[in-house]
């Protein structure tokens, strides 16, 4: 995956930050999906299951996991996130197995993230409030983050004043860097082989031509349709105005009043919400 190619899903808010932090290298491949941080006893304990290992860690109580969905979400890559897509996939499905587990809390502080991904995590969220409650606790939830939220039992808002959801909708991410590299000195020139005419248009260095640029509204467009479909599915008729598909962002109550939100409260309150509805 190459995250400067794509649609993401992402908060305007967020946006320059994600760039800096793309041009800088800061995503790094991740293969596990998460830091290593346990322990040999932790993971003896859970079988050398490091999604068994993680929810008994993460869990309150010891009984309902709080999973931390934070940061820049992304399939693979690791940046200010505590778990790429693909493991919060497997602790979700790993809450949905284990019988110890009456439900979960999914803890969001994240602006969104890659397109790539986010329709898996949220079929996953899904399968898990199908067979237990799960309660999005939101002191952030923005776009791809929202998308994923979605399927929840419930959704509630942090206590905080500040607390936001929403922001649906895609967006792409393109710098061209032609003028700076000509001001720098450099002449760039791309030499495509015999009939390889397409290969690689989307790139920093040429003019985007009306085809490319059409492509790109299209997958836009056509990721944009999936996320606002998967809106409808998990909050249904909550749901009481289209106004939530401009972009923007709500705090409580007006989050609950447009049908992003079912309540406010802090962790605790999740905590016993799970436990009310298990």
């Amino acid at each position: 995956m190459n995250l400067l190619s794509g649609a993401w899903a992402i908060s305007e808010l967020h946006e320059h930050t994600v760039k800096e932090a793309i041009r800088g290298n800061l995503f790094q491949l991740n293969m596990l999906g998460f830091a290593q941080v346990l322990t040999e006893k932790q993971l003896q304990a859970a079988d050398y299951s490091y999604e068994k290992a993680w929810i008994d860690y993460l869990s309150m109580n010891g009984t309902v996991p709080v999973i931390p969905i934070q940061g820049t979400m992304s399939r693979g890559y690791s940046y200010d996130n505590m778990f790429s897509n693909t493991f919060l996939i497997q602790l979700i499905n790993k809450v949905a197995e284990d019988d110890s587990k009456p439900g979960a809390i999914l803890r969001y502080s994240s602006g969104g993230g890659t397109v790539d991904s986010t329709d898996e995590l949220a079929a996953a969220v899904a399968n898990l409030s199908n067979k237990k409650p799960v309660v999005s606790h939101v002191s952030f939830c923005a776009s791809a983050a929202l998308w994923s939220a979605a399927p929840s039992t419930e959704i509630m808002m942090a206590t905080s004043p500040l607390a936001k959801i929403g922001s649906i909708g895609t967006i792409y991410i393109h710098t061209n860097v032609k003028k700076a590299m000509e001001q720098q000195g450099y002449d760039i020139q791309i030499f495509r082989s015999t009939g390889s005419v397409d290969k690689a248009k989307l790139n920093p260095y040429e003019d985007l031509d009306e085809e490319t640029i059409a492509e790109i509204y299209g997958d836009l467009d056509a990721a944009n349709k999936a996320f606002k479909s998967g809106i409808r599915a998990g909050r249904g008729s909550k749901l009481t105005s289209d106004e939530i598909y401009t972009g923007k962002v709500y705090g409580y109550p007006k989050a609950k009043d447009v049908g992003l939100a079912d309540s406010q409260g802090d962790l605790n309150a999740a905590y016993k919400r799970v436990i009310q509805l298990s």
